[in-house]
């Protein structure tokens, strides 16, 4: 069963690129919709750097994606990605940048950051209203991720 709901968020992650991302920085609550890319449960966001999602993002860390459905299903159903977000140094700006930013603009215009997961929920409320399904990234002691997967419907 842990697998299967690994497969499906890993699934909803691949099949969408754009979400809002919000954190809470020293001035307060912050959201800015951007472009990601997956690679498993791992997300990788596009932001602008006028949005200030580096100041605030290293004030604290922590953030939250919230990526919506799109594929016109009946009800609600969205992903919401918590997790700790870190710069990417060296990020590839050729995969991206659409053809209208030169590459050597591109890290004064953006950042990328890494989102590391620590709660995945798959919110579906065409299967009832507050239905979710979350994952639970935990560390064991020697510092490796673990799963831990479960259902509510409320």
């Amino acid at each position: 069963m842990l697998d299967e709901l690994r497969a499906r968020m890993i699934a909803h992650l691949s099949q969408h690129c754009a979400g809002v991302l919000s954190a809470a920085g020293a001035p307060g609550a912050w959201a800015m919709p951007v472009r990601y890319r997956s690679r498993g449960l791992e997300v990788d966001c596009l932001l602008p750097r006028w949005a200030d999602a580096g100041y605030h993002l290293q004030q604290n860390p922590h953030a939250v994606l919230v990526i919506q459905e799109t594929n016109g299903s009946t009800g609600q159903r969205w992903l919401q990605y918590r997790g700790i977000a870190q710069p990417v140094t060296s990020p590839d700006w050729k995969e991206w940048l659409t053809g209208e930013t030169p590459t050597a603009l591109a890290d004064g215009l953006y950042l990328v950051v890494h989102l590391t997961p620590e709660r995945i929920d798959l919110i579906d409320e065409s299967r009832g209203w507050g239905a979710r399904e979350t994952l639970e990234i935990v560390k064991d002691e020697g510092g490796r991720r673990k799963d831990e997967g479960n259902e509510a419907i409320s």
